[in-house]
């Protein structure tokens, strides 16, 4: 990089258009993956900007998944992985009562979607995956956290199954989300056993290489997960 680089900015939302130009350069590749950024007091004056509108452009870029800090002090560019760039959804969003119904309206859409692309592109090792986790789960039935252990696992395998790490990470920082009630929900009588029956036709579906069924079976999962995390929520004081 030289000075070049870092032309000076127009003053209106300094911020904005700091955070703005770093972007452009790792849209062009000027800056990489693993590349250390100049220190704040250097990149304020090659951009002509104060530091602290440099440093709340940092911040932002940081909470984006675009720049870490490292032990040391030194910001670097990430490796611009789908886990970087969308990992702060899952940070950045509090279930409540007003955005649940949003939630699982997005789950049903993106793992509606999942299962789908899954039945297309799952691999036979996958399929019995799946299909020993469903041996696992009939015996979790009275145990809520080694059941919710095993979703973890049964709902990651089904995502990566797609090839898609956008799709996957998404779908993991969606079902983050609603952890905290699920724990709850899955204490609730009925609960695992509805999950575990929904697993079984989606599991069925996948092995059929079947995409309407399968796409059917996660919205209808996602419809039953809703309405136990809704009641869940409730029940919380």
């Amino acid at each position: 990089m030289s000075s070049s680089d870092f032309a000076p900015i127009e003053r209106s939302s300094v911020a904005e258009q700091v955070a703005k130009k770093l972007l452009d350069l790792v849209r062009t590749k000027n800056l990489k993956p693993g590349d250390q950024l100049p220190p704040e007091r250097e990149l304020a004056t090659l951009m002509q900007v104060s530091r602290p509108s440099v440093r709340e452009a940092l911040r932002g870029l940081q909470i984006l998944g675009v720049l870490k800090v490292r032990q040391g002090g030194g910001i670097y560019v990430t490796s611009l992985e789908a886990s970087d760039l969308l990992g702060p959804l899952q940070l950045l969003i509090t279930l409540n009562e007003e955005n649940v119904n949003a939630l699982y309206e997005s789950r049903r859409l993106i793992d509606g979607a999942i299962g789908r692309m899954a039945a297309e592109r799952i691999s036979d090792a996958d399929i019995d995956r799946l299909k020993n986790l469903l041996i696992v789960q009939r015996d979790l039935l009275a145990d809520p956290i080694g059941f919710r252990v095993s979703d973890v696992e049964f709902h990651r395998t089904i995502s990566e199954a797609t090839g898609n790490p956008f799709l996957v990470r998404v779908s993991t920082s969606l079902y983050v989300l609603g952890m905290e009630y699920r724990r709850i929900a899955a204490e609730t009588p009925g609960v695992l056993s509805q999950s575990f029956a929904d697993h079984e036709i989606i599991v069925s579906a996948l092995a059929a290489r079947d995409p309407d069924a399968a796409q059917e079976g996660m919205i209808r999962h996602m419809a039953n997960v809703h309405q136990s995390t809704v009641a869940a929520m409730e029940m919380k004081p």
